[in-house]
């Protein structure tokens, strides 16, 4: 089930600093084959590259907006900071929850394992065709990602103990985008940061499920006795 936005909101902020969960039972050392290890979640390194216009159909409107002392720069970068934003939440929100399920004892510092992400991604639109109507034009199409994922799980000497890399193209993750564009010039209806956003919880998704595997209690454990 998914987590309301300002629960979503909340725990990226949390990412952003490393998780912070206290443990009682330990103490945030590693205490026992019976002990579940503490864990520090590294903020994700997030590098992500949105399609010009961001918005299909807008690009009069974007222009508009540009010469009223913005740039087109301006606006794809406040574009990949909304999706920036939206992986953090997501990704913050998808482990918080894996880990919490498996009584994973999370700290801000000297963990006894340490999860760090790198994720390099491109979000592609591909444009399917325009159908024009009466008064409007409509534009479908979709959005696709192409990237790679990896993650490493070390010890506290840094010691890498298990890392992954994915191919994101090989998950064929793509969305259907619609944009209808008036010929008068009046604010049309366009999907595309919704379809973005979309696959983009998709991909989190994904991803998480890929980690699964070396984050559950017993894994865990596994890997500090090493």
């Amino acid at each position: 089930m998914r987590t309301p936005t300002l629960r979503k909101l909340a725990l990226a902020g949390l990412l952003s600093i490393g998780f912070t969960v206290q443990s009682h039972a330990q103490g945030g050392f590693w205490g026992g084959d019976d002990v579940t290890p503490s864990l520090v979640v590294a903020a994700t390194q997030i590098e992500i590259d949105v399609p010009m216009p961001v918005s299909a159909g807008n690009l009069e409107l974007m222009l508009a907006q540009a010469g009223n002392g913005g740039a087109l720069s301006d606006l794809k970068q406040q574009a990949i900071r909304t999706y920036t934003q939206h992986l953090h939440s997501e990704l913050a929100t998808e482990l918080h929850e894996y880990l919490d399920d498996e009584k994973v004892p999370l700290v801000q510092a000297d963990g006894a394992l340490t999860l760090q992400n790198n994720l390099n991604l491109k979000v592609i639109k591909h444009l399917a065709g325009i159908k024009p109507k009466a008064d409007y034009d409509l534009e479908q199409g979709n959005v696709t990602l192409n990237g790679e994922f990896r993650y490493v799980l070390s010890n506290r000497s840094g010691t890498a103990l298990r890392e992954q890399r994915i191919n994101i193209d090989e998950l064929r993750i793509s969305e259907k985008y619609l944009a209808r564009v008036y010929h008068d010039g009046r604010t049309g209806d366009d999907n595309t940061e919704e379809a973005i956003k979309k696959a983009l919880s998709e991909l989190v998704e994904q991803l998480v499920e890929s980690m699964e595997e070396n984050l559950e209690a017993d894994r865990l454990r596994e890997l500090a006795a090493l």
